[in-house]
């Protein structure tokens, strides 16, 4: 970091992100890891920001973990960290620019088809709408780094309330950066310099995820549900641009 200012505009952002993670349910770590590339090089923005992302989960449970379904969490959770796993190895030989439009062609669809069709566009209503879910987001987690935005879209298709919702949801990102933050920390992606930043991050986190928590329970069913697609419709459209730049950069 260049300044102490520069600190505190970074933690400001972090604060940022991690209200809207919280009300969404995901989004914090994909809103604020190209933030972090402007202030350090992508290797410690990259682990720096999962370091943010393993706070953020665990304050979010802090308030909503008494309300995890503990099925939907096996279900997805299990199989999410497997694959995860398998597309951190299959890196090398897929485009992540071609992944990255298949995931924000289907999350835009997604979206399209619940606002057009809102009583028949959603996914089923089944554990293998989890279990499947879980292998296509732990693989793109793995293969790009965020999976968070088909977790919401399959714990969405399941109508649950906001309170099961985004505790689910962060106890599922929890195993997910159990497994890669100590990867990090191993391979010294944070220098010494970071740790101050790293540690900071904790206190960040758990006052976003304390005022995320306070907004979105005042928030209706049917208004956080709209939220949500929001996001993820934005997500689509990030992705979608990111992953077209990264195709015409290799032709």
């Amino acid at each position: 970091m260049a300044s102490p200012g520069a600190w505190l505009l970074f933690l400001a952002c972090a604060f940022v992100a991690e209200i809207i993670g919280t009300m969404a349910g995901f989004g914090a770590a994909t809103i604020l890891t190209p933030i972090a590339i402007l202030f350090m090089d992508v290797k410690t923005a990259i682990a720096v920001v999962a370091c943010f992302h393993l706070f953020g989960n665990a304050s979010r449970l802090r308030f909503f973990g008494r309300h995890i379904h503990w099925t939907a969490w096996l279900q997805f959770g299990i199989t999410g960290v497997m694959f995860s796993l398998l597309g951190a190895r299959m890196t090398a030989l897929l485009s992540p620019a071609a992944v990255k439009l298949a995931l924000a062609l289907f999350l835009l669809l997604y979206v399209a088809g619940d606002v057009l069709w809102p009583q028949g566009a959603r996914l089923p209503k089944t554990p293998w709408t989890l279990v499947v879910g879980g292998v296509a987001s732990g693989f793109i987690a793995g293969l790009i780094g965020t999976g968070g935005a088909i977790r919401s879209a399959c714990l969405l298709a399941l109508s649950f309330p906001k309170d099961v919702y985004i505790g689910t949801s962060a106890a599922i990102a929890l195993v997910v950066d159990g497994t890669r933050v100590p990867v990090y920390l191993a391979g010294h992606f944070i220098p010494g310099r970071m740790v101050p930043v790293v540690a900071s991050l904790t206190v960040v986190a758990f006052a976003g995820a304390w005022l995320g928590q306070r907004l979105v329970r005042r928030v209706s069913p049917t208004a956080f549900h709209r939220f949500v697609l929001v996001i993820l419709g934005l997500m689509g459209i990030t992705l979608f641009i990111e992953g077209w730049h990264g195709l015409a950069a290799t032709r």
